[in-house]
């Protein structure tokens, strides 16, 4: 009986042994794409694979010479699927002193219907913003990535509109503390600049 006992015994754990076995599987890390694996100088101990495939591509990326396209009737469209581009159609029209591109691309349709409204030429708003040049040079070199830099955070507002703001600590000693940008027809246009807090 206890030989009975100790073959009963032995084939219990060699049961459990092959139940636990057969669970047991190998582990193996495929692809490792953590969260913060892209931001320059992160480390990590296992290789960061950031493969998308050959065919894809950030929907929010446009190369810089694409930002702009001239059209077979010699016109000139402006892309900005960014703040960042926004920033750059903004610098760019004021430093060419392009108004008319200015009011018809990079203003936003709300902002001329508010100045006509008031009575206003949508055209005085490249004049008051050419007089500030340098103040939104000033507010640009602080947020050199646009909406993207660090510790800007872009407040969603209502009706397509989007605010990038600096902050109080930020804005310190600007005019501006940031711009509010609204999407219209797949582009953002500049609704207007945001008083830096006093």
């Amino acid at each position: 009986m206890t030989r009975e006992r100790g073959a009963a015994r032995l084939g219990a754990l060699a049961l459990g042994a092959l139940v636990v076995l057969c669970g047991c599987t190998e582990t193996r890390i495929v692809k490792w794409n953590p969260m913060l694996g892209g931001l320059p100088g992160s480390e990590s101990g296992t290789p960061i694979v950031r493969d998308f495939g050959d065919d894809y591509r950030d929907p929010a990326e446009v190369k810089k010479d694409e930002l702009q396209e001239t059209l077979p009737d010699g016109t000139v469209k402006l892309y900005a699927k960014t703040g960042r581009h926004l920033m750059i159609h903004i610098h760019n029209t004021l430093e060419e002193n392009d108004k008319k591109l200015f009011v018809s691309q990079v203003l936003s349709q709300l902002t001329k219907r508010e100045c006509i409204e008031r009575g206003v030429d949508p055209g005085e708003c490249f004049d008051y913003l050419k007089e500030h040049e340098q103040d939104i040079q000033d507010l640009f070199d602080r947020m050199p990535s646009g909406e993207r830099t660090p510790g800007i955070f872009p407040k969603p507002l209502g009706n397509n509109v989007t605010r990038v703001e600096l902050g109080p600590r930020g804005d310190q000693g600007l005019l501006w503390g940031g711009f509010d940008m609204v999407m219209e027809h797949g582009n953002y246009r500049l609704r207007w600049f945001v008083p830096a807090y006093k």
